[in-house]
């Protein structure tokens, strides 16, 4: 997850996490997007030691990063075929079916959809070193 590497500082991908978001000029995700991150600052504040107030400054900062949310329902049956035939997560396919459909790139640290997907899945790293 690139935003919450960037947004919470994790090393060593938060320089190219950083970075990777300043590229595009519209940041578009689905809006099942939203309790995830704040599923991921709930891990935080529980094992990390994050203060709540400061969790909440990162939700509302991220809600400012992102341009647009896509309800994932337009692309729930799309992202389970897509996640039966490559054998990745729905949650993942939904990312990668709206890039899909706005002729983009994913940008995920995420090995297993770099490996499957690399038509659509890109790297922070290797975004960083396009023309993209």
């Amino acid at each position: 997850m690139v935003l919450a590497y960037a947004l919470l500082g994790v090393r060593p991908f938060r320089d190219d996490a950083l970075e990777a978001l300043r590229r595009p000029e519209d940041i578009v995700v689905p809006d099942l997007f939203y309790p995830e991150f704040a599923n991921v600052l709930w891990q935080w504040v529980r094992t990390r030691g994050l203060g709540i107030d400061r969790a909440v400054t990162l939700l509302r900062d991220v809600e400012a990063i992102v341009t647009e949310t896509v309800p994932a329902s337009r692309m729930t049956h799309e992202a389970l075929e897509l996640a039966v035939a490559v054998d990745v997560a729905v949650y993942d396919a939904l990312f990668v079916v709206l890039a899909i459909q706005r002729h983009s790139k994913l940008v995920s640290y995420d090995r297993k959809l770099l490996r499957t997907l690399p038509d659509v899945v890109i790297s922070p790293s290797d975004f960083l070193a396009s023309d993209a």
